[in-house]
């Protein structure tokens, strides 16, 4: 893989780091705003807000689990074995890691 391939696969998982945090922290902030929010057990509103508290921590578990898979590919980088598969040692393609790093 040339040096140019490898400095744009860093900056994308740099830019797709940068928007989990960012969207981390907008839900982290979302969620509190729910917790604050005064709610009546017996409006739907109750059940809906509850809903989207349960969806936006689960994304929060999604965007843990894909900054460590980045956070591994970058420390791969930096290492100078990015884009070499660990079990065989072959190459693995542009387009392959710009889906999974």
């Amino acid at each position: 893989m040339g040096e140019k391939t490898r400095d744009a696969l860093r900056a994308e998982l740099q830019r797709r780091r940068r928007i989990i945090l960012e969207t981390s922290r907008r839900a982290d902030a979302e969620i509190d705003s729910l917790r604050a929010a005064e709610r009546d057990p017996e409006f739907e509103e109750g059940a809906q807000s509850e809903h989207e508290q349960f969806t936006l921590s689960r994304l929060s578990e999604t965007q843990r689990k894909e900054l460590l898979q980045i956070d591994a590919a970058l420390a791969r980088a930096d290492a100078g074995e990015y884009g070499t598969c660990r079990d065989c040692g072959g190459g693995i393609g542009p387009r392959r890691l710009a889906a999974l790093p």
